[in-house]
């Protein structure tokens, strides 16, 4: 069973992806009325994955070529560039370290570098956290345009969508994300994003550790600094 407007959808969207053309074009070779053709081209460009060009011409939007260059940036790849960074974050930090990545809804911790403790973080690789709910994925939504956003927020009520909004806007502006008790209770973690070539999030690198230790007195900014740059190397390697 499929939805009619989506099957249309999609079918545009093959259509644009093929070459770009007008209204009428489209409506062509669609086999739709022009109405449902302007309606349904209405609502991807909103969306961003058309666009129309000054020359009128609809064409494949900016959300459709993220999706592409995230599908290419895979989980593999991710971990296999970002590992030593990791590595080296952990040794640093003296407390565990991780990459996360978006998966629909949810973060997916995809790897963890602990140090040895006599207390230490559990090993998460595998377990998937709520986006909207952490520091990873305040982190992530930072970069991302407000119609991917939105739609993860919806399922919220307006008190929590209020304070993920909040998380969002300070990690915008201070390029981590804190989070105290969010993921654990008793854990502290602090996330940066690892970014693809439009300085779009495809993942997020993590410092965290009990609370009581981390971050130690007078380490807050220091951490937060070493997370930034362990996500502004892995973003490097990416590229590379």
């Amino acid at each position: 069973m499929t939805v009619q407007s989506v099957d249309r959808a999609l079918a545009l969207l093959a259509i644009l992806g093929d070459r770009p053309g007008g209204l009428a074009d489209v409506s062509t070779r669609a086999e739709l009325p022009l109405s449902t053709t302007s309606r349904l081209l209405d609502t991807l460009v909103v969306g961003g994955a058309v666009e129309r060009g000054p020359d009128g011409l609809f064409r494949i939007g900016p959300l459709v070529h993220r999706l592409g260059a995230a599908s290419s940036t895979s989980t593999a790849s991710i971990e296999s560039r970002g590992a030593e960074t990791v590595a080296a974050l952990a040794d640093e930090l003296d407390e565990a370290a991780c990459i996360s990545v978006p998966i629909g809804s949810e973060t997916l911790t995809i790897m963890q570098i602990a140090v040895p403790k006599p207390v230490q973080a559990q090993n998460w690789t595998g377990h998937r956290w709520s986006i909207t709910g952490g520091g990873s994925g305040a982190v992530m939504m930072s970069t991302w345009p407000t119609s991917r956003v939105e739609p993860l927020l919806a399922a919220l009520d307006e008190h929590e969508r209020t304070s993920v909004r909040k998380e969002i806007q300070k990690a915008r502006r201070t390029g981590v994300s804190w989070s105290h008790g969010t993921y654990v209770e008793g854990l502290s973690s602090v996330a940066a994003p690892i970014l693809d070539a439009d300085g779009i999030a495809v993942a997020a690198v993590l410092g965290y550790g009990p609370t009581y230790r981390f971050p130690g007195k007078g380490n807050v900014q220091s951490v937060a600094a070493a997370v930034a740059t362990a996500g502004a190397e892995i973003t490097r390697r990416l590229e590379t």
